[in-house]
């Protein structure tokens, strides 16, 4: 999938666009259709080639694209930003208008609009006079939006675009395109790691190799797009997306895990709610960044300086130089047992992940156990992988843990460590 040339946008000989798309997705998306179907494993770049796909035929004609997602409280939890990335890579920034809610094309006057489904699905109905819509994350769509959405978008020649990655067969979107013989002018293609070229350029080949040696089936569910049939390999099965009330008198608990080299730092806020016997993971930030930008991240969570984040205690160095910048800091109390003692405890609470939350829910999807390579058997080892945010989880709810058991055997704290390369 090498990138589009900023001629190719501007005027693109015929085919042009879709040789350089690769040959899945030149398929799928440059052919006409009702129904244009993306499914399959992380890493495949789903995402990136329908974003390149939507920013040439903006470019091409007047069209007015919906990039809709079930869950979306703000425009930051949008595609807005990948779109909006699309554009500056591939040279066009001058032919594009972005606002804090909209890309408009300046010349040929196509419009990005950004909307979520779940809060004001009669939103939906306005959206009968779109082009193109693209419905990201479908996985998570329920069937009440399907149902909305489906007749909505009706307009001549009009499309649907949807990608996702598989969790269970009964889900809404593999239900309707893949339960039986798929809706009439529909394409469906699955994509894996395989079809993204510049996979073995990020930093997703080593996350994909500690799941392979740790957890097979996992692997075979999160990178080749395969339904989840290890369901009792997850670690917190208990964990689920939705959006809850805290109690006016509960106060907020925040943790944050460090990153290093290509992990991420991970910044939370959680409320345990024990009358309700559930945590609630309420906020989120996450990223790979320098340690200047850190004060920021955090900032983006907390209320005030002064609320107290439990971190990760590795780095004493890094937490000089935030409590410099008046954020004002907790060591974690890690140690021998301290990772399986915290998903003991976590375990014993209903987790519900807000919408928002994107990173924690793709994490709560992916965080495993191993299993025995011969037997198959899940074993009470987490995999060391996709569990930074979980990490943050830990340190913010560790004072409630009192009487967590130590396992003076577990130098490491309970997490298998596995040699790459």
């Amino acid at each position: 999938m090498a990138a589009l040339s900023a001629p190719a946008l501007e005027r693109p000989a015929p085919g042009a666009a879709t040789a350089r798309l690769g040959t899945k997705f030149a398929a799928t998306l440059f052919k006409p259709a009702r129904h244009k179907a993306l499914f399959g494993g992380r890493g495949s770049g789903k995402s990136w080639a329908v974003a390149t796909y939507l920013v040439t035929i903006a470019a091409k004609e007047r069209r007015r694209i919906v990039c809709a997602r079930q869950f979306q409280n703000s425009i930051r939890d949008s595609s807005k930003e990948l779109i909006e990335k699309r554009i500056l890579d591939l040279g066009v920034s001058n032919q594009f208008t972005v606002t804090d809610r909209y890309i408009h094309h300046n010349e040929t006057k196509s419009q990005f609009m950004f909307v979520g489904l779940e809060r004001n699905v009669e939103s939906i109905r306005s959206l009968e006079g779109a082009d193109t819509v693209w419905i990201e994350e479908a996985r998570t769509v329920s069937a009440k939006s399907m149902e909305v959405l489906l007749p909505t978008v009706r307009k001549s020649g009009s499309e649907l675009i949807w990608t996702w990655n598989p969790e269970q067969p009964e889900d809404p979107v593999d239900a309707y395109f893949r339960s039986g013989k798929p809706p009439p002018n529909s394409i469906v293609t699955k994509v894996d790691y395989t079809d993204n070229p510049y996979f073995q350029h990020t930093e997703m080949p080593q996350e994909m190799e500690v799941l392979k040696k740790g957890n097979l089936p996992r692997f075979r569910h999160v990178w080749l797009g395969e339904y989840d049939t290890r369901y009792e390999s997850k670690v917190f099965p208990n964990a689920k997306t939705g959006r809850f009330d805290v109690p006016a008198n509960t106060p907020p608990r925040y943790g944050m895990d460090l990153g290093f080299g290509q992990d991420p730092s991970f910044v939370v806020k959680v409320y345990v709610v024990e009358s309700d016997h559930t945590v609630y993971i309420a906020d989120e930030a996450s990223g790979r960044v320098a340690m200047e930008r850190l004060p920021t991240m955090i900032r983006n969570v907390i209320y005030r300086d002064d609320d107290l984040v439990t971190i990760d205690s590795s780095q004493p160095g890094t937490i000089e130089f935030l409590q410099g910048r008046g954020i004002n800091l907790r060591a974690a109390r890690k140690g021998p047992g301290s990772v399986k003692a915290g998903i003991n405890f976590l375990q014993g609470y209903e987790i519900v992940i807000d919408p928002r939350c994107e990173a924690m829910r793709e994490e709560a999807r992916l965080y495993s156990w191993m299993t025995d390579k011969l037997t198959g058997k899940v074993l009470s080892t987490p995999v060391d992988a996709h569990n930074h945010g979980w990490d943050a989880v830990r340190y913010a709810v560790e004072d409630l843990m009192t009487d967590a058991p130590v396992d003076p055997s577990d130098a490491d704290g309970g997490v298998l460590r596995l040699k790459m390369w």
